[in-house]
């Protein structure tokens, strides 16, 4: 079968890269392969695969035009992605479902109405949507994350004197995933420890220069590292190497990054938001979002406390469980082959 992965990418100078490193994009594009599918990828409108069999949409913003072209076409569609009904409500403008303009709020909706199926990745948005709108095939289908590669370290890699974090700067992002509090925090803990570094890893957007000032203003611009991009095997070093992950957060749909932190084996501080809970269940220290005398106490905390590996490998052990690959390869394997098997009329589409 011919699928259609479409991702709306057009604020990405090269979409077809980011496909390439983002990993849930990855991840789904390898699994749908491995089930034996052919996949066209699509970053935007005009490279959309009309001709596809199937269409596989990654984020409801832009659902309809896949959703239409399924319609029109008489294709079955999927879609997935994280979807914050109301968690980031008034906090960050425009993130969340009920912030969003009428007109994207009536294009998502009926995207959920009118999709072949609707993949949720957590538990916690399966459950919010569709208590409050109505969806079609609705499917609690958790990301994956790969233990191939997310994994322990050899016991003898030695732990460095670092704190980790991953994110895009994009000013929306930086708010959801509380960077600048992250940052003031680590001011607070290195007037009490010399030595220690920040690593802020990932691609730097429209807010990267506010977060560099601020370090500066904290007195902590030597000590505060952005390296940009990294690969995925500095990525997992640092996972490993790190005293901790650090990712206190508003909203995550599920939190793959700290999921990858916990599976290399690393300490994890975040925020009870979201889905984060479902992820790192009891394996993580917990601060409320922008409280920066928690986040500093749990850096200090994370500093007097070494894993022993026996928690190391509790940690892998639950997100190799949990979130494995083959899992959502089930799922994903299940839910194409249901919907490719019928093919219906726009009016059956909201019977049903």
């Amino acid at each position: 079968m011919k699928i259609c992965f479409f991702s709306h990418m057009t604020d990405h100078s090269n979409w077809r890269e980011a496909f390439e490193k983002v990993e849930f994009y990855r991840v789904d594009i390898e699994i749908l392969r491995s089930l034996g599918h052919e996949v066209v990828l699509a970053g935007d409108f005009k490279t959309f695969d009309r001709t596809a069999d199937l269409y596989y949409c990654w984020w409801w913003t832009y659902a309809m035009f896949p959703v239409v072209q399924s319609l029109i076409g008489r294709k079955p569609v999927v879609v997935t992605g994280a979807f914050d009904y109301d968690t980031c409500h008034g906090v960050i403008p425009g993130l969340s479902y009920l912030d969003r303009p009428t007109w994207q709020r009536a294009l998502m909706a009926a995207a959920l109405r009118t999709a072949s199926a609707n993949l949720f990745i957590s538990q916690c948005e399966y459950e919010k949507v569709t208590s409050n709108l109505v969806v079609r095939n609705a499917v609690n289908c958790p990301l994956a994350i790969n233990t191939e590669h997310y994994r322990l370290a050899n016991p003898a890699l030695a732990r460095e004197d670092f704190f980790f974090t991953v994110s895009w700067s994009s000013k929306t992002n930086v708010q959801r995933k509380c960077l600048e509090s992250i940052i003031k925090a680590f001011g607070e803990y290195a007037k009490t420890n010399a030595k220690t570094r920040l690593v802020m890893a990932g691609k730097k957007g429209d807010y990267y220069e506010n977060l560099v000032e601020l370090a500066k203003s904290c007195g902590v611009a030597e000590r505060v590292e952005f390296p940009g991009m990294i690969s995925d095997e500095e990525k997992i070093r640092k996972y490993q190497a790190c005293i901790a992950y650090v990712q206190p957060t508003l909203f995550e749909g599920f939190g793959l990054a700290i999921g990858e932190a916990l599976a290399c084996g690393a300490q994890v501080i975040t925020s009870p938001s979201g889905a984060v809970p479902e992820v790192a269940v009891d394996f993580a220290q917990y601060v409320e979002p922008n409280n920066v005398e928690a986040l500093t106490t749990a850096m200090r905390k994370a500093v007097d406390e070494i894993l022993t590996m026996d928690r190391k490998i509790a940690q892998f052990e639950h997100i190799n469980r949990t979130f494995s690959i083959e899992a959502r390869r089930e799922h994903l394997g299940e839910i194409i082959d249901r919907v490719a098997s019928r093919k219906v009329t726009h009016a059956q589409r909201y019977q049903q």
